[in-house]
């Protein structure tokens, strides 16, 4: 029994939009029914450009790190998603009747498991599906993860 299903289109344009945001972490929402998704909703990573946005969710050591690094060297390991594309999206799944099943950014050198900067910032939606895409190998990897409470757990999912 899989947990989500993904169209193969839509895992084709989430891989397309990581090798073209590269050395750029990309980020974005699936939406759907169910178990299955049937919108895909790319999000802008502004992480480059809102300094508050590292403050509000960067631990201490990670915010140093960060913070000696350049706005767009912080977009290389890390993401925020804008507020406007995350609103249209949302306004656009009430109007089409479907609701928000997951996440998803990627990894553009390291391996598709989430960094513990992932599961803080992520543990805070913990009624969604984590998809993370990583660029690290030559044929791009994503798997698929449910974070309750700090806990990762990997799910399984399909594509169709």
């Amino acid at each position: 029994m899989f947990d989500l299903t993904v169209p193969q289109q839509i895992l084709d344009e989430m891989i397309a939009e990581a090798r073209a945001a590269a050395p750029h972490e990309c980020c974005g929402m699936l939406a759907g029914r169910g178990k299955q998704v049937t919108h895909h909703y790319k999000i802008k990573n502004i992480v480059a450009a809102k300094a508050e946005a590292v403050k509000q969710m960067f631990d201490d050591a990670k915010i140093v790190h960060l913070e000696g690094l350049s706005p767009e060297e912080r977009a290389d390991i890390a993401f925020w998603m804008d507020d406007k594309d995350m609103f249209a999206a949302q306004k656009d799944m009430r109007r089409q009747d479907i609701e928000l099943l997951a996440s998803y950014h990627s990894h553009p050198v390291s391996p598709s498991r989430p960094s513990p900067t992932d599961i803080k910032a992520l543990a805070l939606y913990p009624d969604i599906f984590h998809i993370i895409i990583s660029l690290q190998e030559s044929k791009p990897v994503t798997n698929a993860f449910r974070i309750v409470d700090g806990t990762v757990t990997k799910i399984s999912y399909q594509t169709t």
